[in-house]
């Protein structure tokens, strides 16, 4: 295990076992002191992530833990949970579509198939149980000097009481987001080496792991628009601080579905697939100045960082798209109708064709057959599926004549 950060420097760092109960992966380093921009120059690995043989999450359910402790006068600024959860929700309606950057991801493959975009969204939990006592030290050289500090087993321990309490799903592929307010500071360990805003070595945007029993996978996803750190420079197409921490829950979550266990997708030197990336935000496809936006996501607008793609040797903002048609032999009366579909789906194989044919049944298979039982217009769709689990669709009217 490991826990995955978001920034320059932390991502694949791996510290000493003794140093706490269930090791980091998936760091998102901050690049404290410079602003992230976009349009930087694409990043080239010296070699594609390898798999290491671990399995991948071929669907994910996410939940969010909101944490705002009771007594503590910490709290979420207007709009940033709604937000948050808004994202989510549009991550998961838009699910198997290249349209966007989680489109990547099915490229990365365990025995049992891709790591596919196939994602839903579990709801929320504003978590209002008070703050143990200080485990850690956020540098107040690098940051605003937050006072409260909370260690990684700290945090986890927290998501294992929220899930239990309130009787959440725990199945692989269930993820949880531990998302904090600003003033609450984490760091990996008590011995502060990494932290939210700094320490001995780099900070971090946020990160991902496991529970030490390894029943619960999670990424704590600290407060980001701190001026100097974690992308806060960026545009914020919402108009919110939220902005930039969105950028990272995307990161972790797309790491968490190639590599959730720390043994699947990576490369030599321990970076996931947002680790390489992780100065790379490509060219806005809308708004203008700071309400520029790169993704659309289920219309939502957002500025993410690429993800990496091993297909293309580089950073992308998302997967080329899908393409699906289908022709007709019309019948005469209610003979049967005669389909054939058509698909492409750009550097991938098309493996598999489906369909739904708008009275009820569906059938699969690029050349089919379907009787209908009587006349009227039928909305017949296609769904093609490509090798990374995404899909063309493609949707006509058919009328179907009485029998003469």
């Amino acid at each position: 295990m490991r826990r995955t950060a978001l920034a320059v420097g932390l991502a694949g760092l791996a510290l000493a076992p003794a140093a706490q109960a269930n090791p980091v992966s998936g760091v998102a380093r901050d690049l404290a002191g410079h602003a992230v921009v976009a349009h930087t120059a694409r990043a080239r690995a010296a070699s594609a992530l390898d798999y290491n043989g671990g399995p991948v999450l071929h669907s994910n359910r996410t939940h969010v833990i909101f944490w705002q402790p009771s007594g503590s006068g910490l709290s979420f600024e207007p709009g940033y949970v709604a937000l948050t959860e808004r994202f989510l929700a549009n991550v998961a309606a838009d699910s198997h579509r290249a349209g966007n950057v989680y489109g990547l991801s099915g490229q990365y493959t365990d025995s049992r198939g891709p790591a596919a975009y196939d994602s839903s969204f579990g709801g929320s939990v504003l978590d209002t149980d008070p703050l143990p006592q200080s485990g850690c030290v956020e540098p107040p050289v690098t940051g605003p000097g937050w006072t409260v500090c909370l260690t990684d087993d700290q945090l986890s321990t927290e998501i294992q009481h929220v899930v239990s309490s309130r009787h959440l799903p725990a199945n692989w592929g269930d993820v949880y987001f531990l998302v904090t307010p600003k003033g609450l500071g984490s760091c990996t360990d008590a011995a502060s080496t990494s932290c939210a805003l700094g320490g001995q070595l780099n900070g971090y945007c946020g990160y991902h792991s496991q529970t030490a029993a390894g029943t619960i996978l999670y990424a704590v996803i600290p407060y980001n628009a701190v001026p100097g750190h974690c992308q806060s420079d960026n545009p914020r197409p919402n108009g919110n601080s939220v902005d930039p921490t969105l950028s990272t829950l995307s990161h972790e979550h797309n790491e968490v579905i190639t590599d959730p266990g720390d043994d699947a997708w990576s490369d030599s030197s321990g970076n996931e697939n947002g680790d390489l990336c992780i100065t790379n935000f490509g060219p806005a496809i809308g708004g203008s100045g700071s309400a520029a936006y790169n993704e659309s996501i289920h219309g939502g607008h957002y500025f993410l960082q690429e993800e990496w793609s091993n297909a293309d040797g580089a950073c992308q903002p998302r997967a080329p798209a899908d393409s699906a048609l289908f022709s007709v032999r019309r019948p005469r009366g209610r003979q049967a109708v005669k389909l054939a579909g058509s698909a492409g789906a750009p550097g991938r194989a098309i493996v598999a064709y489906k369909w739904s044919f708008g009275d009820g049944r569906g059938g699969s298979g690029q050349l089919i057959s379907h009787r209908f039982s009587r006349p009227g217009a039928y909305r017949v769709m296609l769904r093609a599926v490509d090798s990374w689990g995404d899909w063309g669709v493609y949707a006509r009217t058919i009328r179907i004549s009485a029998r003469r």
